[in-house]
């Protein structure tokens, strides 16, 4: 298999060379500078490690259990679990019928802490699969309550191998996803837990036919769970915190409040921290939570030397000799450059406590790995290269997996080019100005054109002051009678009023009784027309000043640059484009088509290829998945085409030939495109024939 960070950089320059065949700029110093910044990351940054270390061994479950701090018969649900120090810490004072919030990374087991809690109560009270709703846990994504119910479905095939007997404990998923059989099942039987979004929880609170359920949850609530509390911030937030308040203010029972999150805030000492997540957890929940009820991860080191970092002379011999990726898991666990990327990149000691490093790119590493063993920044490179590979074959047969780590690659949308009048300054970050010397000078966005690759200045202008303003591309001025929205095509040589009219469409133009070209009315202020300005925005209609060029108002209807005529229904989008056109939809669709090509082509198995994506709405999923269907359709015809030309010996292809062979070629069975495949000569033929009929159309 290939390197992940090889993969990584394949995924990479697939998506750049995507947006960048977009790019078509006919000025060769902003083309130069566009390409150069692309090339140096400005677009792309480096991706960045997040390191998972290992987390703090508490007790087992079974020791709970011997000590009366959980209920027997959780040993049979979560058989022969040895628990994390957070997780005891969280479950302990659930069991206490203490509000809490747990907040501890990825992975960590922050569900058990409060599903524990729950099946604690139900077995010691005894009310264990009676009618009646005891706990609610909230999740921001359906995705994420379709994923807790399986942890659950587990949890009930556990209990029933272990006792012999049926799971008392009720439960089921109340969202939109479900059938109105299955709800009104829910609505009749009230299991004990309810797992559901906020928004349907609002819905339950207000419904007539939720009226069962509504009761329920006043009469016998005691638990209320809201997982991933970071994401309820906000106007969101405020919506969160007053409906848990109308369900308190009406419960006849004392309702325990549990969160869930990975890290809610950073910075200060780990005290303030557990304090600023206590005042947020205050306010949320209505219920004052002290820095004691927030319990943080404990963590751990996976190499066994106590947190020292190896010398400098084994950091060098280290480096020097080969990485052997197959050397078994003992001789990992003693390498000199594997404790060293521990303690000094992952892990990080504070007020005595084992806390993560932030995230970090590769080079950051290789540069402190360079500085610290004085040794060839390159070779460092390759050697923490080899040595994550490394980690990640032992990781996969380890009882207790090393360092996992995460790469983090943020794409951003390709934006627009800002210039100054003068062309002095060129940049692809926004701004309002560059200062030289303490001379402000204004910037101005530019769009090019589809068809030429000219640029055109966005400008608002004002007749006013006889000022130009910088105009964002989709800015408008309707409301305000001295500014016109507009362009500057800085380039005098695109028109040419005396010779060029005769490349005005058809429509604009008319001639005078002496032959004489001239332009309509109607479309005189829809012309190149002439412009001086300076780098401070100040312009002329005569040749006042040092740059000149000529302004077009918004619509753009011609572009004199290609001689394109445009529809006034056109949009500005159409004919003009900023440094890339790639749409939300369209970027998701390429990224994911390449990470499946690359991780097929690089080894990994059919079921292994996956993207795992989170949506916030099934709308979205929904136009997402259809935007990647159609995608994979294209790319399939088109290139039944290319192969159709390639094949064909004239490499010509006209409506009478295109589809037969792309027929041939694309060599499908007919179980492949056919309602009913069949055997038949006559019914086969008509099968064929629908199927060319559809590549033709």
């Amino acid at each position: 298999m290939k390197s992940v960070f090889k993969i990584h950089e394949s995924i990479v320059n697939d998506y750049k060379s995507y947006v960048s065949s977009f790019i078509q700029i006919k000025n060769d110093e902003i083309r130069e500078i566009v390409e150069s910044d692309i090339e140096l990351g400005k677009l792309w940054p480096e991706a960045l490690l997040r390191f998972n270390p290992s987390f703090e061994k508490g007790e087992s479950v079974k020791s709970l259990v011997d000590t009366n701090v959980l209920d027997p018969e959780l040993e049979n649900v979560f058989t022969g679990y040895n628990l994390y120090k957070h997780q005891v810490d969280a479950l302990r004072l659930g069991t206490e019928n203490k509000d809490f919030i747990v907040t501890s990374g990825t992975g960590s087991g922050k569900s058990l802490t409060f599903i524990g809690t729950i099946f604690d109560n139900l077995f010691k009270s005894g009310t264990a699969g009676k009618p009646g709703i005891k706990a609610i846990i909230v999740y921001p994504m359906n995705a994420l309550i379709n994923s807790q119910t399986k942890e659950l479905d587990g949890y009930k095939d556990n209990y029933k191998k272990a006792t012999g007997k049926d799971f008392p404990i009720k439960y089921a998923q109340y969202t939109g996803q479900e059938k109105q059989e299955k709800r009104e099942e829910i609505r009749e039987e009230l299991p004990d837990i309810i797992l559901t979004n906020y928004m349907m929880l609002e819905l339950i609170l207000t419904r007539i036919h939720e009226k069962g359920i509504r009761e329920s949850i006043y009469s016998s609530l005691q638990y209320l769970v809201f997982d991933e509390l970071h994401t309820y911030r906000g106007r969101q937030g405020s919506d969160v915190a007053l409906l848990i308040r109308r369900i308190k203010a009406k419960s006849q029972k004392k309702i325990t409040c549990i969160g869930t999150s990975a890290t809610m805030v950073s910075g200060g000492t780990l005290k303030d921290q557990r304090e600023k997540v206590a005042e947020v957890a205050t306010s949320l929940f209505g219920s004052k939570f002290t820095s004691q009820q927030i319990v943080n991860e404990s963590l751990s080191r996976s190499f066994g030397t106590g947190g020292k970092i190896p010398t400098k002379n084994d950091l060098i011999e280290c480096i020097q000799k080969e990485i052997n990726t197959q050397v078994s898991e003992s001789e990992l666990n003693k390498s000199p450059l594997a404790i060293w990327l521990e303690n000094r990149i992952a892990l990080k000691e504070k007020e005595g406590v084992l806390v993560r490093n932030k995230p970090i790119s590769f080079s950051e590493i290789s540069a402190t790995l360079s500085e610290e063993s004085g040794s060839d920044k390159n070779k460092c490179k390759n050697q923490l290269s080899a040595l994550l590979e490394w980690i990640n074959v032992v990781n996969e047969n380890a009882k207790t997996p090393y360092l996992p780590f995460k790469l983090h690659q943020f794409i951003s949308q390709t934006g627009s080019v800002y210039i100054t009048l003068d062309y002095e300054k060129i940049t692809l970050e926004a701004g309002a100005y560059t200062s030289d010397d303490g001379e402000k000078t204004p910037l101005f966005p530019i769009v090019f054109s589809r068809v030429s690759g000219q640029e055109y200045i966005c400008v608002l202008k004002d007749k006013e002051s006889n000022r130009l303003m910088p105009r964002e591309f989709r800015e408008r001025a309707d409301d305000n009678e001295d500014l016109t929205a507009g362009y500057i095509i800085p380039d005098i040589d695109v028109w040419e009023p005396m010779t060029d009219l005769e490349n005005l469409p058809d429509a604009w133009v008319k001639r005078d009784r002496q032959g004489q070209l001239n332009v309509i009315k109607k479309y005189k202020d829809r012309i190149p027309d002439y412009i001086s300005y300076d780098k401070n925005g100040n312009y002329s209609s005569g040749k006042e000043y040092e740059n000149e060029g000529w302004f077009m108002p918004v619509k753009l209807l011609f572009d004199p640059s290609s001689g394109t005529e445009y529809d006034a229904k056109t949009g500005e989008g159409t004919k003009l484009t900023k440094l890339g056109s790639e749409g939300r939809s369209t970027s998701t669709t390429i990224s994911t088509f390449t990470i499946l090509k690359h991780l097929g082509e690089n080894g990994y198995a059919y079921g292994d290829q996956k993207v795992l994506s989170f949506t916030d709405n099934r709308q979205d999923a929904s136009l997402q998945a259809g935007h990647f269907n159609d995608f994979m359709r294209v790319v399939h015809i088109r290139s039944g085409i290319f192969k159709a030309l390639e094949n064909n010996d004239s490499h010509i292809l006209d409506h009478s030939t295109l589809s037969q062979e792309m027929f041939k070629v694309l060599n499908l069975d007919q179980a492949d495109y056919a309602a009913s495949p069949t055997e038949f000569p006559g019914p086969q033929r008509e099968n064929e024939e629908a199927l060319k009929h559809y590549l033709t159309y």
